[in-house]
């Protein structure tokens, strides 16, 4: 369990316990981000622990503890309980999965929301099926059951976004007064446009392209992401004389999406990278991002892209909105899912000059994204905690 530290700590002494299921950078943005946290801490003097299923080949040099992934999430944060019972350290540091934390930061929002929105978008005949289902019934309850748990243990819960704080306070109201918003951070040295200039053209060597313009997806569920949406907006655009390519850099459904891209007709404008470690000469290699999501509680691909001085199409359901103006560094949509709507914005930024402007608007975002700002924020709240104050 976690111990309160004494009066007069120094921070170097402070010993941390992060909670997930997955310590591997590879599997998605709340993955990369902890562990980037957990390099952060540690280059402070941290002792850091690591609760979770799976871990990273090489990763940082961390105390791990792993658990077995259960698929009862009451179940599983009942394991996580017990393994972080016996942890002496000061904070408890919970991503999302367990109930033992005084600091809990749910990077992807609700659960309960993310399975209501998950049915709300398949077809009529599966949502009758989910909803008549007793094991989805009974998944759902003890969700909710277990995220109620977790909320009233807290004695902060961190959101990433303006759109999660308003979700949460909404479903708990109990914790409202609890919740500080921490937005996401990115290293902007390695998303930097520097380091753009520095790897285009090596890069896009490297691809394959000399003219093109080239939209870049970044995500691992590609219906979620809007992958799905961005390959129909580009059937729409197939004829431009300015080359719309579009790079999918993530492990999603490849198979399934490039047998859609065939039968759009796109398929030839199309390659997938999936997983890649060195993402930012990717982002290098492309024009804009596209990222028109269904649900993102703040996208690191968003930050990340407009860190490096990448133009963005995003959407209202992605927090990381919360930082742009749109029509200047961004164009932001009002729905996840129209076509028409996205084919226009990507239309837009086929064009050299006014791609050009908007790479120019990231510079006045720029110096908000860092993540170490992002790390000092956090560190704040850890000292907050443990003075036994609520932060404001």
């Amino acid at each position: 369990m976690a111990h309160s530290a004494r009066a007069g700590f120094s921070d170097p002494e402070l010993r941390v316990a992060l909670v997930l299921e997955r310590f591997n950078p590879q599997a998605g943005g709340l993955e990369r981000w902890t562990c980037s946290f957990a390099e952060a801490l540690l280059a402070r003097g941290y002792e850091v622990h690591v609760v979770a299923v799976e871990f990273a080949p090489e990763g940082p040099p961390v105390v791990a503890h792993p658990f077995a992934r259960n698929f009862s999430s009451w179940r599983e944060a009942q394991d996580i309980a017990a393994v972080a019972h016996e942890l002496k350290v000061d904070i408890i540091h919970d991503m999302g999965y367990g109930w033992s934390g005084n600091v809990f930061h749910p990077h992807a929002s609700s659960r309960v929301l993310n399975l209501s929105h998950q049915v709300a978008d398949m077809p009529v005949a599966a949502r009758l099926r989910r909803f008549i289902s007793p094991g989805f019934r009974y998944r759902r309850h003890e969700l909710r059951r277990t995220e109620h748990r977790q909320m009233k243990a807290a004695r902060s819960v961190v959101a990433v976004s303006q759109l999660v704080k308003r979700e949460l306070a909404n479903a708990y109201e109990f914790v409202a007064n609890r919740i500080v918003v921490v937005p996401n951070g990115v290293d902007t040295v390695r998303f930097s446009p520097g380091q753009r200039a520095t790897h285009r053209e090596e890069s896009r060597r490297a691809l394959g392209f000399s003219d093109e313009t080239v939209f870049l997806a970044v995500a691992h569920n590609f219906r979620l992401k809007g992958v799905d949406t961005t390959l129909e907006a580009l059937a729409l655009l197939r004829g431009d004389k300015r080359k719309p390519r579009l790079l999918v850099a993530g492990n999603g459904d490849i198979a399934e999406y490039r047998r859609r891209a065939d039968r759009l007709g796109v398929g030839d404008l199309l390659f997938f990278l999936g997983n890649v470690d060195a993402i930012e000469r990717i982002y290098a290699a492309a024009d804009v991002l596209v990222h028109p999501t269904r649900r993102d509680a703040c996208s690191l691909a968003t930050l990340e892209a407009i860190a490096m001085g990448l133009p963005v199409i995003t959407t209202r359901a992605d927090g990381a909105a919360e930082h742009l103006s749109a029509g200047n560094e961004a164009l932001v949509l009002a729905r996840a899912g129209d076509v028409r709507e996205l084919a226009v914005a990507m239309q837009a930024l086929l064009d050299h000059d006014f791609r050009l402007a908007m790479s120019e608007a990231t510079q006045r975002v720029r110096p908000e994204l860092g993540f170490d700002r992002n790390v000092a924020r956090v560190i704040e709240i850890y000292r907050t905690v443990l003075e036994h104050r609520t932060p404001l």
